[in-house]
């Protein structure tokens, strides 16, 4: 018998393949939040230059033209575009790292983080937020 096969029944040898793979996981684990933390913050960058193209429009309303005023529709409908754009980003992201999450767990593994509730809380947060800014754009417009 070699050494190689006496050296993987021994119980020092499982725990530390066990510890492996728990740490595996765990850094699969954290790979999904920090991917979910970084859609976030493109939903966020996607929202607020929504917002700011929409108030950019006012600008170009107050502006002179040689025909008259220039139409904000244009900046309206960009603005509001990526307002609700980043609106659905965050609520996609929410739902993809929910199932990480879901898989993670069904494995069997317990979340070494905040878990499932704080960052799930956060993303729809600013979900809700992108939606009240949306139908403040459109009050707003009309």
């Amino acid at each position: 018998m070699s050494t190689n096969e006496s050296d993987k029944d021994t119980p020092l040898s499982r725990s530390h393949m066990d510890y492996m793979e728990r740490t595996a996981g765990t850094m699969v684990y954290y790979a999904a939040e920090r991917t979910l933390m970084s859609w976030i913050r493109v939903a966020l960058g996607m929202m607020a230059l929504g917002f700011v193209i929409d108030r950019f429009g006012l600008v170009l309303a107050m502006v002179p033209h040689k025909n008259g005023t220039i139409s904000g529709d244009y900046s309206f409908w960009t603005g509001a575009v990526l307002v609700i754009g980043g609106s659905a980003v965050a609520i996609v992201a929410a739902i993809r790292y929910t199932g990480i999450e879901l898989r993670y767990r069904r494995v069997g593994y317990r979340a070494p983080g905040n878990g499932l509730p704080l960052g799930i809380f956060f993303t729809m947060v600013v979900a809700l937020i992108g939606i009240a800014i949306g139908v403040y754009l459109a009050m707003v417009r009309y």
